[in-house]
């Protein structure tokens, strides 16, 4: 078998080990709150106004696509510390909550304006509190 190596060897392999638990940079930072603040945008004038079914359809499949690039871009960053269960269950409800200024914007109906701002709100606040636990990376 072979030799175990010299503590010096341990760590000199320790320091060269990739760092999980260095900060977000401050692009990614800022790209978490433009991300929140246009999904949270797009929703409420969406579900405001009249939108036709095809434009309806291309908002939230938009707006999925951003939640789950987010998601992609988590898991295959290297370098990156596995996800928490809090990240697990906060990013399970990320998609889900889309459904709820989903329904007014789908189905022709639009809102009042107080109505739409809380139904764009909660998946735009769900995606923040996602991102926000990453930033720990």
């Amino acid at each position: 078998m072979g030799q175990e190596p010299d503590s010096a060897e341990q760590l000199r392999v320790i320091d060269e080990a990739p760092a999980l638990t260095r900060a977000a940079a401050p692009g990614e930072r800022a790209l978490t709150v433009l991300s929140a603040v246009a999904l949270f945008a797009v929703l409420t004038v969406a579900s405001v106004n009249r939108v036709p079914l095809v434009l309806g359809c291309v908002v939230l499949v938009a707006s999925l696509a951003l939640v789950l690039r987010w998601r992609w871009f988590h898991l295959r960053a290297p370098g990156r510390r596995p996800h928490t269960k809090v990240e697990e269950a906060v990013f399970l409800f990320a998609p889900v909550t889309l459904a709820i200024p989903g329904l007014k914007v789908l189905w022709d109906n639009p809102a009042d304006m107080t109505a739409a701002l809380v139904a764009a709100a909660v998946p735009a606040v769900v995606l923040a509190v996602y991102l926000v636990l990453r930033w720990r990376r």
